[in-house]
């Protein structure tokens, strides 16, 4: 497969009887995205191809297909339990985009952003190219603190930061994903800056709110480094966070869950190891209550961490 169709899952109607094609396409989109329907008036032979890229928090979507009517109910909007939002983008072709009582048709280049959690439906007149980038809600909140007021608005190629948002989103094609420059993270937050300049928000308040979510990660961390089976996803879970975006969080901040945890469980090791209260444990309970499965590997980590085994610690923290 050529770097360009290095996509993490591909949808293609090639796959299908012609006669089947407009129903396998409803259940691609269904799998890909979240519950829609769709209708053609090219029932027969219809054609569509859904190529779907990793891209740090988000997802990318690049879509081809004949002419379509998508919409999402108010039932599976309410029932659905995925939050996202998908900044649309037409390559070719155009999209008339209703949602929350707004119509918008978007040109080539143009983007909007579509709420997945409210009811909506797109037009496409004509066989069509898209973007579809798919941004966890929780995520875009770190940049928009309401992005639902940006729904189904034209944020237009034509000028100021709408301009430079389309400029970006024109660039991430199928074969520039794999070999760009700089990590996806950082893209996809210059995507999420972007979204925000464009919708008039000050993206410091967007860089507060990570730093917030950053130190109650490590809170978290802090509460929870006894369970020695603590994974990012358990983490991620308890404060409504995609894994995906987790990991971000610690990268954007040159560090990883990994590190956090470890180090947490270190200082915490130091200080239990350091308290009267506690002489009377031996250095494997210590380890234990620490989260440390294996106390000989406790012994290294703390070693390289402060320099002393844990008992020679203990035995200068407590007796000098």
């Amino acid at each position: 497969m050529p770097a360009a169709e290095q996509a993490s899952r591909i949808w293609s109607t090639e796959t299908a009887a012609p006669a089947e094609g407009l129903s396998y396409w409803v259940d691609a989109i269904c799998e890909a995205f979240l519950e829609m329907k769709a209708d053609s008036t090219r029932r027969e032979g219809f054609r569509g191809r859904l190529a779907q890229h990793d891209f740090g928090p988000v997802d990318l979507n690049f879509v081809t297909a004949d002419a379509q009517q998508v919409w999402r109910t108010r039932r599976a909007a309410a029932g659905s339990a995925r939050e996202n939002f998908y900044l649309l983008q037409m390559r070719r072709g155009r999209l008339q985009v209703a949602q929350q009582g707004r119509e918008v048709w978007l040109q080539p280049g143009d983007c909007a952003l579509v709420d997945s959690r409210q009811p909506y439906g797109f037009d496409f007149p004509a066989d069509f190219d898209c973007l579809s980038v798919q941004i966890p809600a929780g995520w875009l909140r770190t940049w928009l603190p309401a992005p639902e007021r940006l729904t189904a608005m034209s944020l237009g190629a034509a000028s100021g930061w709408g301009a430079t948002l389309c400029s970006l989103a024109a660039n991430l094609r199928p074969e520039a994903v794999e070999g760009m420059a700089l990590p996806r993270d950082i893209v996809a937050g210059q995507l999420g800056a972007l979204l925000a300049l464009a919708g008039g928000h000050d993206v410091t308040a967007g860089s507060a709110h990570r730093q917030a979510l950053l130190d109650r990660l490590r809170a978290g961390l802090r509460d929870r480094l006894h369970e020695s089976d603590l994974d990012p996803a358990a983490l991620a879970a308890q404060h409504g966070l995609s894994k995906r975006y987790l990991h971000a969080l610690f990268a954007a901040a040159g560090s990883s869950f990994g590190a956090e945890l470890v180090e947490q469980r270190l200082v915490r090791a130091a200080a239990l190891l350091a308290d009267r209260r506690f002489a009377a444990l031996s250095i494997a309970e210590i380890a234990w209550r620490c989260g440390f499965a294996e106390p000989s590997h406790f012994a290294r980590r703390f070693r390289a961490r402060h320099g002393l085994p844990p008992a020679a610690w203990r035995q200068l923290r407590l007796h000098g």
